[in-house]
């Protein structure tokens, strides 16, 4: 199916960004909100992305007003009737999309493709309140969408190959690398990265680490180009809470946070949008022991989820890094990290961490058996399948 002309569900700054990069990429673009106000702030927005690019050098005047020229913008869904792809950029409350849904499911044509910019909620819920199933997907863009990237296309439970293919096209002509991921809760990135979020601040409730020295040893150690307290601040403590949790409850412990996210949330103190959070408002941290002991938790972490996401089918070997590094700024991913530090001597830390810690950090599959064969994740095999 050729895919013309793009419907973007919400104005706010996620569907105004996607809506941007679409009409960038020379797509006709009809954005839909519920008040005309949303709809003058997203508009808004999305001409500030071009005056700044045009303060930049990197488009002129009248190329940024033809991508402004190139959306339109509605308050009724009938103006969705024309297009080829409907993204929906809604809240991220379950009952609100799936009633959402159902009235895109009615104001778009039969042959549409229908997509959820969710960062979490399941596509497949949210197909199941169309008479399409097979022709919904996840597309999840990642903020900024006007800068950022990646793109995971999620594949629900009835989403067809003819969809998630379309889905990665379209992703590509978009300018974006996409990244193809089987559902589940977190989908990829952020399901690798809360986890590793989660042990360090886990690890640093139970031995009393300081935060900046934690921030300073991550990035020390690299890849990852920020610390987890200081992410945690930028991403907003209660926004990093509220997937925590999420995750807690579908995976079990090992995404256990410790105390202290609830204790800053409970205590109004956000991040950097509150002014106050872990390290956001406080002297900067100063180095002590500790703070490596919670780096190492920090990186094994995400290195064993990410070997869980390859055990399960979630993303192909040679995609999980890639996610990484394009979705959450490292400058290679996990198991390429693991290669580094040599595969047996990670080995040796998750074993010394499953004994203190229990089966969170027993090595799983995807290890063991490249420790057998003599080989690396970044060795190509027949094994590295696609989705």
């Amino acid at each position: 199916m050729s895919i013309e002309q793009i419907g973007v569900i919400g104005a706010g700054v996620m569907g105004s960004e996607i809506a941007q990069v679409a009409a960038a990429a020379g797509h006709a673009v009809v954005m839909t909100d519920i008040d005309d106000d949303a709809l003058t702030r997203g508009m808004a927005h999305i001409r500030s992305i071009g005056d700044r690019r045009v303060a930049r050098g990197r488009l002129t005047h009248e190329e940024a007003d033809a991508i402004s020229g190139r959306i339109t913008v509605s308050v009724e869904f009938a103006a969705l009737g024309d297009c080829d792809l409907i993204i929906e950029a809604g809240p991220e409350v379950l009952e609100v999309k799936r009633e959402l849904w159902r009235a895109i499911d009615a104001a778009a044509k039969p042959e549409a493709l229908l997509a959820s910019n969710t960062s979490g909620l399941s596509i497949s819920t949210l197909a199941r309140a169309t008479a399409r199933p097979e022709r919904v997907m996840g597309l999840h863009f990642f903020n900024p969408a006007s800068v950022m990237r990646l793109v995971e296309v999620i594949r629900g439970v009835d989403t067809s190959d003819a969809t998630i293919d379309a889905g990665a096209v379209i992703a590509e002509r978009l300018g974006k690398v996409p990244v193809r991921v089987v559902e589940c809760p977190g989908f990829l990135v952020n399901r690798i990265l809360v986890r590793a979020l989660a042990e360090a601040y886990r690890h640093a409730d139970e031995i009393g680490a300081d935060r900046g020295s934690v921030d300073l040893a991550v990035v020390e150690a690299g890849p990852a180009p920020m610390g987890p307290f200081a992410l945690g601040d930028l991403i907003g403590l209660d926004t990093t809470l509220h997937v925590q949790q999420d995750l807690h409850a579908a995976y079990d412990d090992r995404f256990a946070a410790g105390t202290s996210l609830a204790a800053q949330v409970g205590a109004g103190r956000l991040g950097q949008k509150s002014g106050a959070g872990f390290v956001a408002g406080s002297a900067p941290g100063s180095r002590d022991t500790h703070g490596a002991v919670v780096a190492e938790r920090y990186y094994l972490g995400a290195f064993d989820e990410a070997c869980r996401c390859l055990e399960e089918g979630i993303g192909a070997l040679t995609d999980i890094d890639i996610a990484m590094q394009l979705g959450a700024g490292w400058s290679e991913g996990p198991l390429t990290w693991a290669d580094g530090r040599g595969l047996a001597v990670v080995a040796s830390d998750l074993d010394r961490l499953a004994q203190s810690t229990g089966e969170r950090f027993a090595p799983r599959t995807p290890l063991t058996d490249r420790l057998t064969g003599d080989m690396t994740f970044t060795t190509t095999t027949t094994e590295d399948h696609s989705i």
